[in-house]
């Protein structure tokens, strides 16, 4: 689980350190995230065609999130991280790290992060379509990404191929945007008896 939920934060990650480039497509895809206040969306993700993981992903500025997992929740404020995994009864709770570069910190990410791929822009079975190709050096480990956009400038789809082969899909739907979420719910309580490991 901890290596599958990796690779969510990954493409994460790596969808948007390239949003950060000026194009017609990545344009309105930044603008439509400036224009969010919060959202929530169902995901999949599939590793080489295969499920291996589903949940609920919640977003409030500023870098609030909660990703729900069917054995894992986390959460942040913007100033502490909740990691709680259900079967083991154990959170582990951190500081939140502005400089970390993880879905924690999308806003950041999205916009204060250079360009680090070359892109290109396409319509595929009438959705546009963006191709990513890290550049040398870039330091993300992928061969090539690819994002579906849907009509709402919204992500509906993403594909890493990485290094050896492997290749990680991603799936949102349902979005609910803009619905007022509460800030207590990027907050936890820890169930009574769990453990807690506390890093702050």
């Amino acid at each position: 689980m901890k290596n599958h939920l990796k690779y969510f934060l990954i493409i994460l990650f790596s969808v948007s350190s390239v949003t950060a480039q000026s194009s017609g497509l990545l344009k309105s895809l930044q603008d439509k995230f400036d224009a969010l206040k919060d959202f929530s969306a169902d995901f999949i993700q599939l590793n080489n065609g295969k499920e291996n993981l589903r949940g609920k992903f919640f977003f409030k500025k500023e870098n609030k999130l909660k990703l729900e997992l069917k054995n894992l929740i986390i959460v942040s404020d913007g100033k502490t991280n909740w990691n709680y995994n259900k079967k083991q009864k154990k959170v582990i709770i951190s500081n939140y790290d502005e400089n970390d570069p993880s879905v924690l910190s999308l806003k950041r990410i999205i916009f204060d992060y250079p360009s680090k791929c070359f892109v290109t822009e396409s319509v595929e079975a009438g959705q546009n379509t963006l191709t990513l190709k890290p550049e040398p050096d870039s330091g993300i480990n992928a061969d090539l990404i690819k994002i579906w956009i849907n009509k709402e400038n919204l992500i509906e789809k993403v594909s890493i191929k990485e290094p050896g082969g492997n290749v990680i899909e991603v799936k949102f739907t349902d979005y609910k945007i803009n619905t007022g979420l509460a800030d207590s719910k990027f907050l936890f309580t820890p169930p009574e008896g769990t453990k807690t490991v506390d890093l702050r």
